[in-house]
């Protein structure tokens, strides 16, 4: 029976220590992304991959990798939130075992940018409304539905009969690529862009 007892709390221990390094990984990533994102509202980091040290002493890799960032300034416009995914994100063991997260590849990744209305009229320079799946423009009581799509990384907004609206593409350390997709839902528009590699400045 104490056998037992104390190989449960042997298990215990381990739990405790890979969780703890697991969340000790989270916290340096959600640094960089606040660094990277010049302070935004909020950064939090999260990673799924279980056993955590294990796994990366073995196969130098974690499952997937994921950051979000809200309220990131550029220029004139405060996005709504950028959420950067990378899934088979290799890291270095060199590092680990000076107790740092150093990234250095990925199987694939992506980065959304998401916006909501506010942020759509600051980049538009008119009053925009994301309700559902509908963008609307206009103000004072007047609003017409509008269509979106990317040129380029530029968001396009369309309205019937007036002239073409476009926000240029972002450019911030945290998006190093064109968006190539735009999708509209829950109250956000969000555009989208694949991965081959981390951002730089997640990376270390």
């Amino acid at each position: 029976m104490r056998k037992l007892i104390l190989a449960g709390l042997g298990v215990l221990v381990l739990f405790g220590i890979d969780q703890a390094a697991r969340l000790a990984a989270e916290h340096a990533l959600a640094e960089r992304a606040s660094r990277a994102a010049n302070h935004p509202l909020s950064a939090r980091a999260s990673i799924s991959s279980f056993p955590f040290l294990p796994r990366l002493l073995v196969l130098g890799r974690i499952r997937q990798a994921e950051v979000r960032v809200t309220g990131v300034r550029t220029g004139p416009v405060r996005l709504t939130a950028v959420e950067v995914e990378g899934t088979g994100v290799k890291v270095s063991r060199a590092a680990l075992l000076k107790g740092q997260v150093h990234l250095e590849d990925i199987d694939q990744g992506r980065v959304t940018v998401e916006l909501g209305g506010p942020a759509l009229s600051d980049a538009l320079h008119v009053p925009v409304h994301v309700e559902g799946d509908t963008v609307e423009v206009g103000g004072l009581g007047l609003r017409a539905a509008a269509s979106v799509s990317v040129d380029r990384g530029s968001l396009v907004v369309r309205l019937a009969g007036l002239p073409t609206l476009t926000m240029p593409a972002v450019r911030i350390p945290l998006v190093p690529c064109d968006a190539t997709s735009v999708a509209v839902a829950g109250q956000r528009v969000r555009l989208t862009c694949e991965l081959d590699d981390m951002p730089e400045a997640l990376k270390k």
